[in-house]
């Protein structure tokens, strides 16, 4: 391979990959294994993809909870609702969704309603993208 093609190579192999991180570990749900996967798409947009392993039912951190909202904080339009994650008593559960906003944060709430606005139940864990 001719060294003018191996750089852009590169390039185009890193920026597809993207960017890992790992939850903290939480109080409420101390077993859990969440990560979470930001990468932008070749429309600019922000691929995320949360996974979470050994995740307790919601109703068991939060009374009447039925599912685990993840939220996207970014700087141009506060807080959103990008998705739940459903499990029952550890299964792996795991979101994947686009969007065009650009966060600085994800944290995961445990809800009585997956489709809500704000969020209004105990905040599990959150990371810094």
């Amino acid at each position: 391979m001719k060294a003018k093609y191996i750089l852009p190579f590169f390039v185009a192999l890193i920026t597809s990959c993207g960017t890992t991180k790992t939850f903290p570990v939480s109080n409420l749900a101390p077993a859990a294994e969440i990560t979470v996967k930001q990468k932008t798409d070749s429309n600019d947009n922000n691929e995320i993809t949360v996974k979470a392993k050994y995740l307790a039912s919601p109703d068991r951190v939060s009374r009447g909870a039925t599912a685990y909202v993840v939220w996207l904080v970014s700087e141009e339009n506060g807080v959103k609702n990008i998705g739940a994650l459903y499990n029952e008593n550890g299964e792996d559960s795991e979101l994947e969704t686009v969007t065009s906003f650009v966060g600085t944060e994800i944290f995961i709430t445990a809800e009585r309603q997956a489709s809500i606005s704000r969020p209004d139940g105990v905040e599990i864990t959150r990371v810094k993208l």
